[in-house]
């Protein structure tokens, strides 16, 4: 098969997965759904069952100009983004891995990430369901590629064991840490359950801090501009799993330029 047309499918598996994990981030959060039932997709305005036909990943959000057919309220741009962001990164993540375990293993990795990234933002929770989830999908398949990996194979995994106990006891300390001299919930646990799904996925060193650096920088940023506009003020909760989740998707792509960058500039 040609590469373009490999290209192609992949692109169009990622507007499923991404269609799949839009289900998840509208009815994980909401205690009365569940992901299997009902089992069609339906307006959350009308609750009219939605046609196979006006469910095509990012082609139906077009042609209905965003709009539902039935009651004519607005489709929520949330939808098309996560399909479109999702096939763009399994393509991107194609380029950067090939036909390898690491690419399928870079696939759970985002497809975790992303509804993380969403709900958080929206809801301010990281749902025990989708953790739990990453983290068991994350030891299979980190566990598949020790095994093929032979000789190089049990420090692989030792590392990632390394890397799951290094993130999630790490930041679950700054988060005490932090708790105490602001007297107040300063991060959490599905912050610090996230960040060990991330050492498990990228290893303890050097991933795990770049993610704390990018994040805590990326978080600042967007906080102050937040702030800064009105739209925050100093006492409102900011989510910190988005942050976490974008750091490790630049880290899992360039992480390494990034590293040897920083070297370069530090002397070292």
């Amino acid at each position: 098969m040609d590469e373009i047309w490999i290209q192609v499918l992949i692109f169009l598996l990622g507007l499923a997965i991404g269609s799949f994990l839009n289900v998840c981030i509208y009815r994980i959060p909401r205690s009365d759904l569940s992901i299997y039932s009902p089992r069609r997709s339906f307006c959350p305005e009308c609750h009219q069952s939605i046609k196979f036909y006006d469910n095509i990943p990012l082609l139906s959000f077009l042609l209905l100009c965003g709009k539902c057919r039935y009651c004519n309220a607005k489709i929520s741009i949330i939808y098309p983004i996560v399909e479109l962001v999702t096939a763009l990164l399994f393509i991107v993540m194609y380029w950067q891995f090939g036909r390898t375990l690491e690419y399928l293993h870079a696939l759970i990795f985002v497809s975790v990430l992303i509804p993380i990234f969403v709900i958080d933002a929206q809801h301010l929770i990281i749902p025990n369901s989708i953790s739990l989830t990453g983290l068991a999908l994350g030891l299979g398949i980190t566990c598949a590629i020790a095994y093929l990996e032979q000789e190089k194979g049990i420090d692989y995994l030792k590392m990632r064991l390394i890397g799951f106990l290094a993130g999630g006891l790490g930041l679950w300390l700054i988060a005490t840490i932090g708790s105490a001299i602001m007297r107040k919930k300063a991060m959490g646990m599905g912050d610090v359950k996230l960040m060990a799904i991330i050492g498990l996925f990228l290893g303890a060193f050097p991933a795990l801090p770049m993610v704390i650096a990018l994040s805590a920088f990326s978080g600042a940023v967007i906080g102050t501009l937040l702030i800064a506009t009105g739209r925050k003020n100093r006492q409102s909760p900011i989510p910190y799993g988005p942050f976490l989740a974008g750091a490790a998707v630049v880290v899992l792509l360039w992480g390494d330029p990034l590293w040897e960058k920083y070297l370069q500039l530090a002397g070292w």
